[in-house]
């Protein structure tokens, strides 16, 4: 990361990855006694429980002490951050969290003028943190990383993503389509944690054709950061108008555009 500047980015990167640290500590603590939440459903294959408000109240919390002005949006609580502001889904995952699967992250994001300028990846299950400053580069737990090398599909890890809320003929197709051209795929069920893996060169690349701000603000500016290239989500999508996003390696995802939906 680069040294601090007069900007108040670096001061707030230094808040998000410790207020991102804290709150994925708590979602654990909710994750380790889950038998026990009441779980509310939002939509199909959509579900929420008090952990996901909780965490997320943490993390505002956490923000407002310190930048008492700034606007922010969560995927629980609301509000607006669309051209300044902080991008907040408090456990990208919800669905690996209630049934006990340890794949659920912290996702932070700060937004000044429609640029995401830092984004902060907490995965408090294998206790790393991902996180990127415009500029500056992108790391794991303080070390550099970049996408993988992969440029053809024939060599390719791709992460895919799927929701109820597209036509299960659009995830089937794209499926296809790549494992037609030699890829492999994994589906973590959770679009944050896929990014951060794009960035550390553990898949090389990630597609979800629905998805929102609060899933991908962090993780595009690290795959970036790392080196990649994403395409063509636009920032501010805080639904039922979510947009699909393609990450990963540059030469990758000029193959993947024209196959996928």
């Amino acid at each position: 990361m680069r040294a601090d500047t007069d900007d108040g980015i670096d001061a707030r990167l230094r808040v998000a990855l410790a207020a991102a640290e804290a709150a994925g500590d708590l979602a654990r603590r909710y994750f380790n006694r889950r038998a026990g939440l009441v779980i509310e459903t939002k939509g199909p294959q959509d579900l929420v429980s008090v952990a996901d408000r909780a965490v997320e109240t943490a993390i505002r919390e956490a923000i407002a002490a310190a930048f008492p002005a700034d606007a922010m949006v969560g995927e629980e609580h609301g509000g607006d951050a669309t051209a300044t502001g902080w991008v907040i889904d408090p456990i990208d995952g919800t669905q690996n969290f209630l049934r006990g699967i340890p794949q659920f992250v912290v996702s932070i994001a700060y937004r000044r003028g429609g640029v995401t300028e830092l984004g902060v990846i907490r995965d408090p299950n294998a206790g790393e943190t991902f996180a990127a400053r415009r500029g500056g580069g992108a790391t794991r737990d303080g070390a550099a990383i970049r996408v993988s090398g992969v440029a053809g599909l024939e060599q390719a890890v791709l992460g895919v993503g799927h929701s109820p809320r597209h036509p299960a003929g659009r995830y089937v197709e794209a499926v296809e389509a790549v494992v037609a051209a030699g890829a492999q795929t994994r589906n973590y069920c959770c679009a944050a944690l896929q990014l951060a893996y794009v960035a550390d060169g553990r898949l090389d690349a990630t597609w979800d054709p629905y998805l929102l701000d609060w899933d991908v603000a962090a993780g595009i500016l690290i795959v970036e950061e790392a080196g990649g290239m994403a395409a063509p989500f636009q920032p501010g999508r805080l639904g039922p108008a979510a947009d699909r996003l393609v990450a990963g390696t540059a030469p990758l995802v000029r193959l993947l555009l024209p196959l996928l939906p």
